[in-house]
This record gives structure tokens, sequence and C-alpha cells, in this order.
């Protein structure tokens, strides 16, 4: 039995056909939406593991000892702001920056590791750091925000990033340096409760850890630039 006539049957049939199509459609643009979303997650995930704030928060604990908790948490917010300021520029003139003064990425780098040398080595060795002797309020822009936060790493990643990112995806990437600053602050604020946790030896212990840790960072920034840069000739 027909459930049709030929004349229903070409009426009928385009409109299934439409919404067939509008069906793919639909199932096409959410696969493609979830793509995009997968990748902006990765892209959060790899940027908060190069910046690594998490190991930082000895490093904020050690050079911020003697301040009152009122100052850590403008150090810690500032900070914050400062890095994703930096990863902000860095993601959309870094590479035009460091044309127009000729500095090559590896240079950059090895500047970069040699500041974090110092302060490993002053953290291991129980010093405080020269940094710091003009202030506390230093620690916001060296070394706290650069280049331990927006380190070389994660500043050649966002120029790398920047160039090749065009329309809708700059603006996501720009979320998402909002969001990692802001993941930044939260942790660097939580410092004060670990220390207490801590205590006074197993902060010291965790500092020289962490020292000889930012120590190994530098010297294999320096050795992978060296090499990158020898090979280029």
């Amino acid at each position: 039995m027909l459930l049709y006539s030929s004349a229903q049957a070409t009426e009928v049939v385009p409109l299934l056909l439409h919404r067939w199509g509008n069906f793919r459609c639909f199932k096409l643009c959410g696969m493609l939406l979830n793509m995009h979303i997968s990748s902006d997650v990765t892209t959060l995930v790899a940027l908060f593991a190069i910046v690594s704030p998490i190991t930082s928060i000895p490093v904020f604990l050690s050079l911020t000892a003697g301040s009152t908790t009122k100052q850590r948490r403008v150090i810690a917010m500032q900070t914050a702001a400062v890095s994703g300021l930096t990863l902000i520029i860095a993601y959309f003139v870094g590479d035009i920056i460091l044309k127009v003064l000729s500095i090559q990425i590896e240079a950059f780098r090895i500047a970069g590791a040699l500041v974090i040398g110092a302060i490993g080595w002053s953290m291991v060795m129980g010093r405080q750091s020269s940094i710091f002797t003009a202030g506390k309020s230093g620690a916001m822009v060296v070394p706290l925000a650069i280049p331990l936060m927006a380190g070389p790493g994660a500043i050649a990643t966002v120029i790398a990033i920047g160039n090749t990112d065009r329309g809708t995806v700059r603006a996501a990437n720009l979320i998402i340096i909002l969001i990692l600053a802001a993941l930044t602050g939260i942790l660097l604020l939580a410092a004060a409760p670990i220390e207490k946790w801590l205590g006074e030896q197993g902060l010291m212990i965790l500092t020289r850890i962490f020292g000889l840790l930012l120590l190994s960072i530098a010297v294999s920034t320096v050795m992978s630039s060296l090499t990158v840069y020898i090979h280029s000739l």
C-alpha cells in the first residue's frame, strides 16, 4: 500500500532531503565546535604546563618572605596581571618586536634562562636575591611575572601561536591567556595557606628543591637554544 501518491512524493522527497541535509549540517557544525573546544582546552593545558604557576609558589613565598598578608595578595594579583599582559603583547606583536630589534628567539630564551638561573642559585644557597634590594614591590615584575611566569618558553609559544592564528581563533586564544592569568592569581593567593601547612622547615626544603629545578631548567634551556643555533649555522 502506497503512503504517498506520485504527486505527493514530488513534494515530500525534496523536503526530506532538505531536512536530512540540515541534520548533516548541524552534525558537522557540532563536530567542528567540539574540535574547536578541544583545541582550546589543549592550548590552555599546554600554556598552563609551560607557565607552571604551581612550581612558582615556593619562589613566590621565598621572595616575599617578611611581607604582610595584604602585601602578598597585592603582589600575587599584580604578578598575574603583568604576566598575562606580557603574554598578550607577545601574542599579538612579539614577533614584530623581535624582528625590529633584530633579536633571535634563541638569544631571548638564553637571556631569560640566565635570570631564572640566578634566582635558582640564590634559592639553593638560601640567599636573599639581590633583585629585591630595592623593595618587595619589584617582585611582581622580575622575576615572578618575567621570566618565571611569562618566561622564554611561554613567550616563544604564544609568538608561534600568534603567527598562525587568524580571526575568531585569536579571540579564543586571548580568552585562554586571560583564564591562565586568573588561574595564576588564584594559585599565588593560595600560597599563604600552603606556607602554614608546610611550616618553616618544610618551606626551606621545598625552596631548595625548586631552586635546583630552576637551575636545571635554566641550564637545559641554554643547552637546547645553543644546539638550535649551532644547527642553524
